[in-house]
C-alpha cells in the first residue's frame, strides 16, 4: 500500500480514519477472495469495510491546492495508419520487451517516435 505523504500529512487524522481501512480491506478482500473473482469496492469489500466500522465511500473530497503534483510523461508512437500516445509506464513496459502493443484500428505493431512533454 502507498499513500501520497502530502495528502496524508495535510489531512492526518481523516486520512488515518478512511484511507487506511479503505486500503487495508482492498488487500484483505484480495487474500480472501483472490484478486480477479471480486469488483474493487464490491460486496465482499464493503462487507469488510463493515467489520473495521469504517466508512465505504469509494473516493475522498479533499482541497488539494498546495499539494505538489507529478506530471506524467508521454512517448509518440506511431503504427502504419495513425499516431498513438503511450504513458511512461506503458513505454518502459514496451521497451524491456515485456508488452508489445497493437493497433486497434490495423492491428500493427507501434512503433517508438519520440519522447514529449506535455500531458496529451
Amino acid at each position: 500500500m502507498r499513500f501520497n505523504p502530502h495528502i496524508f500529512a495535510k489531512y492526518f487524522s481523516d486520512n488515518l480514519a478512511t484511507t487506511v481501512p479503505h486500503e487495508v480491506a482492498h488487500y484483505v478482500s484480495d487474500c480472501l477472495y483472490g484478486l480477479a473473482k471480486i469488483r474493487p469496492h464490491g460486496e465482499e469489500w464493503r462487507k469488510i469495510m463493515g467489520v473495521f466500522k469504517a466508512d465505504d465511500s469509494r473516493t475522498a473530497d479533499y482541497d488539494l491546492s498546495g499539494i505538489p503534483t507529478r506530471r506524467q510523461r508521454y512517448f509518440d508512437y506511431r503504427c502504419v495508419c495513425q499516431g498513438h500516445r503511450l504513458s511512461s509506464r506503458r513505454h518502459n513496459k514496451l521497451a524491456r520487451g515485456e508488452v508489445n502493443y497493437h493497433c486497434r484500428q490495423c492491428g500493427e505493431s507501434l512503433n517508438f517516435v519520440a519522447a514529449c512533454q506535455a500531458a496529451p
